[in-house]
């Protein structure tokens, strides 16, 4: 169990962790390089942050992402992406996830998401702890104002 003083001196560190992550190298989802086991992550789209996650598998997580045969369990920055893109095209899109991954007029909009995504340039900095990953996640989304962050349950 972690400390307040061991969360405390979390905190200090993002603004660096923040640092690093950012002059990380670009790396495209095909030539991923020296991406680090667990950490946090961030799409980039015309040379702008677009979402930040977290991985404790980062290289099979970043490949599913963008992979034509994930589900929305596995593929959900482009799940979101594509909700985006149809209410834009008036499909309704309040049926369950499930659902609406079923839906015809959803799924051709859901695939040209998942093929976006993969196209996009990816920044990672490791951060082995499990706590460390979400306070900075969240922080790394809001220092970063990615739009498509939006920490609601679904």
């Amino acid at each position: 169990m972690k400390t307040i003083e061991q969360f405390e001196g979390m905190i200090e560190s993002l603004p660096k962790l923040l640092g690093r992550l950012e002059s990380g190298p670009a790396m495209s989802r095909d030539d991923l390089g020296d991406v680090p086991k667990r950490g946090i992550y961030a799409f980039y789209e015309k040379g702008e942050p677009i979402y930040v996650g977290r991985s404790s598998n980062m290289r099979a997580r970043l490949m599913s992402h963008g992979r034509r045969s994930s589900d929305h369990h596995s593929a959900t920055f482009a799940f979101l992406l594509a909700v985006k893109d149809a209410k834009k095209q008036g499909i309704d899109t309040s049926a369950s996830r499930d659902e609406l991954q079923q839906n015809p007029d959803f799924e051709p909009i859901y695939l040209s998401s998942k093929i976006r995504v993969s196209q996009m340039k990816i920044r990672a900095v490791e951060v082995e702890d499990a706590i460390g990953q979400t306070v900075f996640e969240v922080y790394a989304a809001l220092a970063l104002k990615t739009p498509h962050n939006t920490f609601e349950n679904h």
